[in-house]
């Protein structure tokens, strides 16, 4: 009754909607959810047909296991067959019938699970303690799995071998090499080593939003726009300091520097990435301010459009 309460509490776009229960004498019986037609994710082909297809279906699936972890929930039980694209192609996760509130007591005796999605830490004697990393883990084999529809051999072990290295970097759909490593530090038998979901759902919206960003630099009067179509802008301030700020389809960061050059008032390094607001400081903090530049940097930030 706890975590049914939890969930008619929750709302995300990608988890299904509890909305009532039924009772019978003070017991409940039934449970009211919104309904979603159409097929699994198990029997669809949606996500295989392209790269943006696929990291689309993932970007969803991240994003609604983020929402569900914000809440202070493990579902436990994530894979393909318990999740559907809707009508309008949104993805909705369902299934909480294992569900846990993730506390330090979060235990059962005994595996519960699916094998070739359950994580490592799940195959044991006896009780079993867990985290939300278990959904991480299942989100990586999920993510294997709905590239082409296959998954390592070895995970279909008790506990399941470790992930081959080119688990995702060999598949032909062609994942972004950053991500083929994130996806498989989601498959580590140390459920520590595995990133949040919620990093995982801003590193894939990054590559959905390629050559989508724009950044503005006011250098004096001058308005310089960075995106797609100039992916650059100089700075400079005679020999007291100067840096190229670029673009590269996925972030804005600083090219090169020379000189004295702060950003919000810290020294920067080649490669730094820009942060989504602040100034650039051309010049040190021990110059009068007459000798010193200050250039205003702001970055828009698209949204993911289903």
């Amino acid at each position: 009754m706890d975590e049914i309460s939890a969930l008619m509490a929750m709302r995300s776009n990608h988890v299904v909607q509890v909305y009532d229960l039924l009772f019978d004498n003070d017991t409940p019986t039934g449970i009211i959810e919104e309904f979603i037609s159409g097929m699994d994710l198990l029997e669809s082909s949606e996500p295989q047909a392209s790269i943006e297809n696929y990291l689309r279906t993932l970007w969803q699936l991240a994003a609604g296991l983020s929402d569900i972890h914000a809440h202070g929930i493990i579902h436990r039980d994530i894979k393909p067959n318990n999740m559907k694209l809707d009508d309008e192609g949104v993805l909705k996760i369902f299934d909480f019938g294992l569900s846990r509130f993730a506390d330090p007591d979060a235990g059962t005796v005994g595996f519960k699970g699916t094998f070739y999605f359950a994580a490592p830490e799940l195959f044991v004697d006896g009780k079993v303690s867990f985290t939300q990393a278990v959904d991480v883990y299942a989100f990586g084999a999920t993510a294997c799995y709905l590239a082409d529809k296959s998954l390592p051999s070895g995970f279909s072990k008790s506990p399941p071998d470790p992930a081959p290295a080119d688990a995702f970097s060999s598949k032909q759909i062609g994942i972004p090499d950053e991500l083929s490593s994130l996806f498989l530090e989601c498959l580590a038998h140390d459920p520590v080593q595995r990133p949040s979901m919620a990093f995982v759902r801003d590193s894939i919206a990054k590559y959905l939003l390629k050559d989508k960003h724009q950044a503005l630099a006011v250098f004096g009067n001058a308005p310089q726009y960075l995106n797609k179509s100039n992916k650059s802008v100089t700075l400079n301030l005679g020999n007291i300091g100067a840096a190229v700020i670029a673009y590269d389809g996925l972030r804005f960061y600083v090219q090169s520097v020379s000189g004295e050059v702060l950003i919000n008032n810290s020294v920067v390094a080649a490669n730094d990435e820009m942060p989504g607001s602040c100034v650039v400081a051309l010049g040190a903090a021990t110059r009068h301010y007459t000798e010193r530049a200050f250039i205003t940097f702001d970055i828009s930030h698209p949204e993911v459009l289903l």
